[in-house]
């Protein structure tokens, strides 16, 4: 589940004792020229000629498995200069699919993105890194053409492997860090053991269980598998896993699994646990953030987890606030449905 802000929508609160909060950041009103990626496009998929991608800033023009595509990924150095810069990798978007027919299920889900918040969003993550950020756009949404219905399918993962080794070669970068929320946790999963450039790491509300579907002929229908005591090889790897325990998206076993697989591989993976403020106590990418930020910076595990227990005790106290303030609701509208009708004078009579 994508977790940036929406066009249209309401900010979730979450994200103001996220990151960008912390980074002292604030949120400015859409640029006038800002791009709006419209929910009926990405609902039927998007398609970019090669001249327009190299009119585009900030695009690669890739072949995989002999199809073509335009990536599109947003890069800031606001925070900073260096050769291994921050990714991040977003959420699932635009609703569940019907994995019979390979349509939406529940379109009513999407929304419109703007660009000008997937920039600022690199920027700040930038700030808070110190480190340069790059937000990657995944198939077929934030300006990447394909079908997003082709998610976290093998065709998704070896796009955005190929789209890292173009951003690798075009700026000469050692390598990568990288952070992710639910689907995009889940890449993150494929990713490393492919490329063997990755340093941090951070797994937020990702489905991480070994298998997630059947496999299909069709490349861009078929979901690739983890393999975690391959990850778990990785000797320069520092990865952390982001939990909130009440996730009703994602339940907390499939987090805690690849937290305990990777440590009967023989690897230590801390798994700090948050409290969400979205209904579906879902979106952790403020959390994941400030652990990406002080994995980057050298900052020990203690440290880091002292950050995050701050942000979560603040969520905490939202969350309670918010129950509170629905429960009074509840107990005004219930107490007027129930009292009796008030008296009205009749016209005419005293």
């Amino acid at each position: 589940m994508g977790i940036l802000p929406q066009t249209g929508a309401r900010t979730n609160k979450s994200r103001a004792v996220g990151a960008l909060a912390l980074a002292g950041v604030a949120l400015l009103p859409a640029a006038v020229d800002a791009e709006i990626f419209k929910k009926e496009d990405l609902l039927r998929g998007i398609t970019i000629t090669r001249a327009q991608c190299d009119a585009t800033e900030q695009t690669v023009w890739l072949n995989v498995h002999g199809r073509d595509f335009c990536v599109r990924y947003y890069l800031s150095t606001a925070g900073g200069e260096g050769t291994r810069p921050i990714v991040f990798l977003d959420g699932d978007q635009l609703g569940k699919i019907n994995g019979k027919t390979w349509t939406w299920l529940e379109p009513g889900e999407a929304k419109d993105r703007d660009s000008e918040d997937l920039k600022r969003y690199a920027e700040a993550f930038s700030k808070l890194a110190k480190a340069p950020a790059i937000f990657l756009a995944r198939i077929g949404v934030d300006g990447t053409s394909g079908n997003h219905l082709a998610r976290k399918t093998f065709l998704e993962l070896d796009l955005m492997n190929a789209a890292l080794g173009a951003i690798k070669q075009r700026y000469k970068f050692e390598g990568f860090h990288l952070a992710g929320q639910s689907g995009g946790s889940r890449l993150i999963a494929g990713l490393i053991p492919l490329r063997h450039d990755v340093s941090c790491a951070v797994f937020g509300s990702g489905r991480l269980v070994v298998s997630e579907g059947a496999k299909n002929a069709d490349i861009g229908r078929s979901f690739f598998d983890l393999n975690i005591p391959a990850i778990a090889k990785e000797g320069a790897l520092h990865p952390y896993v982001v939990t909130d325990k009440a996730d009703k998206r994602v339940p907390v076993e499939e987090q805690t699994f690849f937290v305990d697989r990777m440590r009967k591989a023989g690897r230590q993976v801390p798994q700090l646990f948050v409290e969400a403020t979205d209904d579906l106590r879902h979106g952790v990418a403020g959390y994941a953030e400030i652990v990406a930020a002080g994995c980057i910076l050298g900052r020990p595990d203690g440290e880091i987890a002292r950050a995050v227990g701050t942000a979560a005790k603040r969520n905490a106290e939202y969350n309670e606030r918010r129950r509170k303030e629905q429960g009074a609701k509840a107990s005004i509208l219930a107490a007027a449905k129930g009292a009796a009708p008030v008296a009205r004078a009749t016209p005419g009579r005293n």
